[in-house]
């Protein structure tokens, strides 16, 4: 393992060596960020933007894991490190806890929804390529409204799904249907109607039935059923439950395509007036209320009540039958590249700095460019190192 940088510098003579080459501008404020725009698409622009709402949530949730993640040391015998993978490009941090939290944590949850995407795709692929399977994707939703707390619409939807699924005439239609295996997708949105949690349920079938429709009525009047046995608003024969084809049938689905539509629900932009939970972890920053609510609140709200949620429910056996190998979202989130070489190491104070002025992702980004730039302990990170430092001392002086 290669190792390009050394402790951090503190000397006064590497100081005035750095500034000497290029000094960084008094404008450069380190002034701790409060406020952003909408989610950017340039890459380098996003990572920034998920620290910043990593940060946020933590700020939000302090009780929960999302405020260590990345932060909190796994061995403490050992100082923090920064690698990097050439083939990405990347820097990461290392010897950091992480979360693993795909609802709550916007660094973890890319990480984890396009592991999970990867899954789902080659999952799919196998089904219909070795099985000459199927896939229908069924949409089962109920009405709701303002006020109605989170936790209790998610009580109420698992236990409409388990006597929906439970249901005799239901098993009785999915076996007409050939259907073999289940993969469950949930996704939750905010609106002027309050939370609205749903879910998506892939149909893996032997084979593709042109009459599938005409079983649609029959199962949404059982739907509604289950729906107000369960304690929930009855949904309406058009909406509550939808079955298609699998293909690219409306905007909502054509959009992400049928896998991306089941993984990435929470971290795309909610559509019209239906706002994702990072749109509200978004909106908090300025707090101003939406639909008469604090966005704020509302993302405390969703934190708690989604725990122990799951995104992506595979039916039993449906994994190894498919060769899919089991991973935790955990443990996704964990993984590392076996090719990455160590940068550099940060020790307790620099980090707490890093921590404090928000400079985790733009630490990694100076590194990155260092490296690419062949500016081994001379470059944008030490500059950026001593600004913190010069900014926090002077902070010191003056309270």
């Amino acid at each position: 393992m290669s190792t390009f940088y050394g402790s951090n510098p503190t000397s006064a003579s590497c100081k005035s060596a750095i500034h000497a080459q290029n000094p960084i501008e008094k404008s450069d404020s380190l002034g701790i960020f409060t406020k952003t725009h909408v989610m950017p698409t340039q890459q380098g622009l996003q990572r920034v933007h998920n620290f910043l709402l990593q940060d946020q949530s933590a700020k939000l949730l302090p009780k929960e894991r999302v405020s260590n993640c990345l932060k909190k040391r796994i061995d403490k015998t050992k100082l923090r490190e920064i690698k990097y993978n050439e083939e990405r490009k990347k820097a990461h941090w290392c010897n950091v806890q992480r979360c693993g939290s795909i609802w709550i944590c916007p660094v973890c949850a890319k990480q984890v929804s396009e592991k999970r995407r990867e899954e789902l795709k080659k999952g799919i692929d196998r089904w219909k390529s070795r099985h000459n399977g199927a896939v229908y994707l069924l949409t089962l939703t109920f009405s709701h409204s303002m006020g109605q707390p989170l936790k209790f619409l998610l009580q109420g939807l698992k236990k409409a799904m388990k006597r929906f699924y439970e249901t005799t005439r239901v098993q009785s239609i999915l076996a007409e249907l050939g259907v073999d295996h289940k993969i469950k997708g949930l996704e939750v949105t905010f609106g002027q109607n309050g939370w609205h949690p749903h879910h998506h349920i892939l149909l893996l079938n032997d084979c593709y039935r042109l009459d599938f429709k005409k079983y649609i009525n029959e199962l949404s009047a059982l739907w509604i059923k289950a729906c107000t046995k369960s304690g929930l608003n009855a949904p309406s024969m058009t909406h509550g439950l939808d079955l298609r084809d699998g293909t690219y049938a409306q905007e909502y689905v054509s959009k992400w395509g049928l896998e991306s539509e089941l993984t990435k629900g929470h971290i795309k932009k909610g559509r019209g007036e239906s706002l994702t939970p990072f749109d509200l972890l978004q909106l908090s920053f300025e707090d101003q209320e939406v639909f008469g609510k604090k966005p704020s609140k509302l993302w405390q709200e969703f934190g708690i009540a989604i725990k122990g949620s799951r995104q992506l429910e595979w039916g039993r056996g449906l994994k190894k039958f498919l060769e899919i190998e089991e991973k935790t979202d955990e443990e996704l989130a964990e993984e590392t590249e076996q090719t990455a070489i160590s940068l550099r190491t940060v020790d307790d104070y620099i980090f707490s700095l890093l921590c404090h002025y928000q400079k985790r992702h733009t630490f990694l980004e100076c590194l990155e460019r260092d490296y690419e730039n062949g500016c081994f302990g001379c470059g944008e990170t030490e500059k950026l190192l001593i600004h913190i430092l010069e900014k926090h001392m002077k902070q010191l002086e003056e309270s």
